[in-house]
């Protein structure tokens, strides 16, 4: 039996696309142990390879699953899924332009036009402030950009050209904040092997914006890494970032070792999946916006 890392390391199909095939149209059904974690025995390898294959013969993921399954009604079915793609969820910004915006923005991404993403971005973030926008437009953006890739209506090159404008819109907003810095100082980074980092540094953009001296390290720290980070620096708190179901346990490790090595600060978590990490783990709300307000008054 394999993990979902160890599936996606054999296949050659990440692991974003093992969950979306899963999910989207059922061509495998790994078992899960007790603590919920998916496991793909020889069988489903070979038929995720096989979806590749297709995949990568010019058939769309609907398609190639109707083929591997024998359901025809898959393909049928991914028309609707990709219409619906392409009508992007309301923002939250209470702006007019705003879900134009978005349609404008995955379209760009679908067509794989960088250009038109950083016009997109441009225009989103001249309707409000920093905070206003990010947790208004462009987390509900990027969550539309995740089901379009899920409905084979954006390319994985499209997907990731649009990730990589909006982490270049959120580091240079991030340096440009720096000025303002005052403290406490909280340590903002992803548990060992989580990668979607742009909730993350957007969290700490909003929070350096705030005044809180952010020391942001990024994607894929190490458990040891993070010890050591918080006895570097005078920090007053650590916020771990949870993005995804997997990120959970190695989330909960890191917790339970901060707490063990700096038992006076406090140890946070945000995203997706922050609830339950351990006792004293905060759980920070959803809202980037109610997350970094939360965290100034914690670490005070």
């Amino acid at each position: 039996m394999f993990t979902i890392k160890q599936a996606a390391q054999r296949t050659g199909v990440p692991e974003a696309s093992l969950r979306a095939w899963e999910r989207r149209y059922g061509v495998v059904t790994p078992r899960r142990t007790e603590s919920g974690y998916r496991m793909y025995d020889e069988q489903a390898l070979a038929t995720v390879s096989e979806m590749k294959r297709l995949v990568e013969d010019g058939w769309s993921p609907a398609a190639a699953a109707a083929k591997i399954t024998g359901d025809a009604s898959l393909e049928k079915g991914h028309q609707v899924v990709a219409t619906t793609a392409r009508e992007p969820r309301p923002a939250g910004l209470a702006h007019p332009e705003a879900a134009e915006l978005t349609e404008a923005f995955l379209e760009a991404a679908a067509v794989v036009d960088p250009a038109r993403v950083e016009s997109a971005l441009d225009r989103a973030y001249a309707l409000g402030s920093f905070e206003t926008v990010t947790d208004g437009w462009l987390m509900p953006t990027l969550r539309a950009l995740g089901d379009a890739w899920a409905a084979g209506w954006v390319d994985v090159a499209g997907e990731h050209a649009a990730a990589h404008a909006v982490m270049r819109r959120l580091s240079h907003s991030f340096s440009a904040a720096a000025s303002v810095a005052r403290g406490p100082r909280v340590v903002v980074a992803l548990p060992q092997g989580s990668l979607h980092e742009l909730g993350a540094l957007a969290f700490a953009t909003a929070a350096r914006r705030r005044g809180l001296a952010v020391v942001y390290l990024g994607a894929d720290l190490p458990v040891g890494s993070w010890v050591r980070a918080v006895h570097a620096f005078p920090t007053r708190a650590a916020v771990i970032a949870v993005p995804t179901e997997e990120d959970r346990e190695v989330a909960a490790r890191t917790a339970a070792a901060l707490q063990d090595g700096r038992p006076d600060i406090v140890v946070a978590a945000g995203g997706r999946y922050c609830e339950d990490l351990g006792p004293g783990v905060v759980a920070l709300p959803q809202s980037i916006t109610e997350a970094v307000a939360s965290i100034d008054v914690l670490a005070s």
